[in-house]
C-alpha cells in the first residue's frame, strides 16, 4: 500500500490483509489507502476469447491456463522500441515499489520503536518520489507510444501490460491533490478517533470521522470515477477489480439464502467432542513457543515455501511482505495456550506466499506479474487453509510431526480425527477475525449490506449501531453487547477502506471452484491421497500452473475462473462444499 494511487499499490496492501484487519497500530502507520482508481473497462488482451471459448476442452486435456494464453509474437521496428521503452519505466517504478514494501516489513518487524519519526519521512520522500514517476508526462508517452505502436497485438503479456499501464497512470493523473491532502490528513484522525471510540465503546464520538471518510469516498468517486459509474461499484473495483454493486448482491444473496439454514442446523445440533489438551489452560505445557516455530517452519517447508527466496520472522500480527517473487516473507505469532492460532496462520499465509513465488519471474516488475485481486490472492491462503489444511488427509500426514514437536499431544493419545474436530467447530460469535469456516461469510456479507446501504444513501451514519446489531441477530441470532464487539470491532472504516470486506468472503468461494476443478483433474482419490501422504508437490503445481503464472493477464478475477474452472464465480460450488463437510461432521445427514 503507500499513497494509494495505483494497482500496483493496492496489490502490495492485500499482503498486509491480516495487519489491515487486525493490527490497527500498524495499519494506520503505513498509511494504508485504496480510495484512488477509478472505475474502467479494459477490452480482453489478445487470446483471451479464444481462451474462454475453449475452456471446456482445456479442462478435460488438463491443458495448462498459460499454455492456452499461446505464445508471444517477436516484436520488431517501433513496436519494440515502445514496448522496451514503456517496460523500463514500468520496472522502474517497480523497483520504488519494492522498496517501500521492504521499509514496510522493516517496520513491523525490525524496526526499533525511536526509528518511527525517521520512517515517517523516508515514506514520505519515497511516495513524492514514486507519485513523480508514475505521473510523470514521460510515462504518459511511453504508454501512448506502445498502444499506437501495436506493441499489445498478438500476446496476451504484451497487451495486458500495457493495458494496466494505462489505467495506473490514469488513475494517478486523475487524483486532485486537494484530495489526496485531505486523504493523509483525515485517514490519521481517522483512526485516532477510531481507536479511542473503540476503547470507550462510545460510536457517538466517532461518528462525525466516518461521516467525513464517508463524504470523502463520494467525492474520489466523482472525480477519478468514469461518468455514470456508482460510488459503491467504484470502492469495489479497487479491490476486486470488474465487481459490481449488483453483481455482488447477487452472488450475496443466494449466499445468504442457500447457507443461512445450514448454519442454523449445524448451530443447533449438539457440539462435536472434543480433546481436552485443546481445552485452554488444561495442559498449560503442552505446546511451547520453541515447538510451535519447528512445527510451523516443517510445515512451511513441506507445503513448499521457498526459503532461497523467502524468510520467516515472528511479529505482533501476521502478514505476508516482501517485494515481488524473488523476495517474499511471511510472519507468525505464538500463543502457548492456542496452538491452532500460529499453525493455522501459517498455513494462510504460506498460501499467499506461494502465489507472490509463483508469479511469471520473466515478467517481474511489470504489471502481468502481480496479484489479480484481493479476492484472488484470499483464494490462494484459503485454499490452503480450509481446503488443504482443515482437512483430515493433511493432519494424518503431519500427525507425526505434531507428536514428535508436542510430546504431550502423543502421551494423551491425540489422533488427526482430534485435531480435524477441533479446526473445524462451529460457534456463533460476535467478532469477524475470531469466526469458523462456516459462519465467516455472514459476517462479511453483513458489512457489504451495511456499506452498500451507506453509499446508496438507505443508510445514515448514526444508525449503524442499531442496523449492525439488528443484521447481526438476524444472520448469525446473536446480539453484540457493546459497540466494541460490533461495528466498532474492524479498524477498516477509519481509513476509508469501504468495498475491501467482499474480498475475503469472495477468495473463500474461489477457492472453493478451484478446489474442486482440481480435484477432478488430478483425480479425487490421487488428489486426497497426495495430500495425506504429505505429498504437496502435485497440488502446489497445479495451483501454479493455472493461477500463480498468470499473474494478472486477465482482466477480472471471473474470467480467470471461468479459464481455469469453465464458469464464473458461483456461490453454488461453496456452499455445497460446506455443506457436505459439516453435515458429516456434525452427524446431520
Amino acid at each position: 500500500g503507500g499513497g494509494g494511487t495505483a494497482t500496483r499499490r493496492q496489490m502490495r496492501a492485500l499482503l498486509r490483509r491480516v495487519v489491515v484487519a487486525s493490527c490497527p497500530a500498524a495499519a494506520a502507520s503505513s498509511a494504508v489507502r485504496h480510495a484512488a482508481v477509478p472505475l474502467r473497462r479494459p477490452a480482453a488482451p489478445f487470446g483471451l476469447a479464444r481462451v474462454s471459448a475453449a475452456r471446456l476442452s482445456r479442462r478435460e486435456h488438463g491443458m495448462s491456463t498459460i499454455a492456452a494464453l499461446g505464445t508471444s509474437a517477436p516484436l520488431t521496428g517501433d513496436a519494440a522500441t515502445a514496448y522496451d521503452a514503456l517496460t523500463t519505466r514500468l520496472r522502474k517504478l517497480a523497483d520504488l515499489d519494492a522498496v517501500e514494501a521492504t521499509l514496510q516489513w522493516d517496520e513491523l518487524v525490525m524496526m526499533p520503536d525511536g526509528a518511527a519519526e525517521a520512517r515517517g519521512r523516508q515514506k514520505a520522500a519515497l511516495a513524492e518520489l514514486k507519485h513523480g514517476e508514475a505521473t510523470s508526462a514521460e510515462m504518459g508517452a511511453a504508454i501512448a507510444f506502445a498502444e499506437t505502436s501495436g506493441a499489445g497485438e498478438g500476446c496476451a503479456w504484451r497487451a495486458a501490460n500495457i493495458r494496466d499501464a494505462r489505467r495506473d497512470y490514469d488513475d494517478a493523473v486523475r487524483v486532485p491533490a486537494s484530495l489526496k491532502a485531505r486523504e493523509a490528513e483525515l485517514g490519521a484522525r481517522g483512526y485516532a478517533a477510531w481507536h479511542k471510540s473503540r476503547e470507550a465503546n462510545d460510536f457517538e464520538s466517532f461518528a462525525p470521522v466516518l461521516k467525513e471518510l464517508v463524504a470523502l469516498r463520494k467525492e474520489f468517486a466523482a472525480a477519478c470515477a468514469d461518468e455514470g459509474v456508482k460510488t459503491y461499484d467504484y470502492l469495489l473495483d479497487q479491490f476486486e477489480r470488474g465487481m459490481t454493486t449488483q453483481r455482488l448482491s447477487e452472488i450475496f444473496g443466494e449466499l445468504r439464502r442457500s447457507l443461512a439454514p445450514v448454519i442454523k442446523n449445524v448451530l443447533e445440533a449438539p457440539p462435536i467432542e472434543q480433546h481436552p489438551i485443546f481445552a485452554p489452560g488444561a495442559f498449560p505445557d503442552a505446546f511451547p513457543e520453541e515447538a510451535q516455530e519447528r512445527f510451523c517452519r516443517a510445515v512451511a517447508t513441506r507445503m513448499g515455501f521457498c526459503f532461497d527466496t523467502g524468510r520467516f520472522d515472528t511479529s505482533v500480527h501476521p502478514f505476508t511482505g516482501g517485494s515481488g517473487p524473488f523476495d517474499v516473507r511471511i510472519t507468525t505469532r505464538y500463543d502457548e495456550s492456542n496452538f491452532m492460532d500460529a499453525a493455522m496462520g501459517v498455513i494462510h499465509e504460506v498460501g499467499h506466499a506461494l502465489y507472490e513465488q509463483g508469479l511469471n519471474k520473466d515478467q517481474d516488475g511489470l504489471p502481468v506479474a502481480r496479484a489479480l485481486s484481493m479476492g484472488i490472492h484470499e483464494s490462494q491462503s484459503l485454499f490452503w487453509e480450509r481446503y488443504v489444511g482443515q482437512s483430515l488427509e493433511f493432519w494424518e500426514a503431519n500427525l507425526p510431526a505434531f507428536h514428535e514437536n508436542f510430546p504431550v499431544a502423543a502421551e494423551q493419545g491425540v489422533t488427526a480425527l482430534d485435531v480435524y474436530r477441533f479446526v473445524n467447530k462451529a460457534t456463533a460469535g460476535f467478532i469477524r477475525v475470531d469466526a469458523d469456516e462456516l459462519t465467516y461469510s455472514m459476517h462479511v456479507v453483513l458489512r457489504f449490506e451495511l456499506e452498500r446501504a451507506l453509499f446508496e444513501n438507505e443508510l445514515d451514519v448514526d444508525d449503524l449501531p442499531r442496523a449492525w446489531n439488528e443484521k447481526m441477530t438476524e444472520l448469525l441470532g446473536v446480539t453484540p453487547e457493546t459497540d466494541a464487539k460490533g461495528v466498532l470491532q474492524d479498524v477498516h472504516w477509519s481509513d476509508g477502506s469501504f468495498g475491501y470486506f467482499p474480498s475475503y468472503t469472495l477468495g473463500a468461494m474461489y477457492a472453493a471452484q478451484f478446489f474442486r476443478t482440481a480435484r477432478e483433474e488430478l483425480g479425487e482419490s490421487k488428489f486426497d491421497d497426495a495430500i495425506k501422504s504429505g505429498d504437496f508437490s502435485r497440488v502446489r503445481n497445479w495451483l501454479r500452473d493455472k493461477i500463480h503464472a498468470v499473474g494478472s493477464v486477465y482482466p477480472s478475477a471471473d474470467e480467470l475462473c471461468l479459464a481455469v474452472t469453465g464458469s464464473r464465480l458461483d456461490p453454488s460450488v461453496y456452499v455445497a462444499f460446506l455443506e457436505k463437510k459439516y453435515k458429516t461432521l456434525y452427524g446431520l445427514e
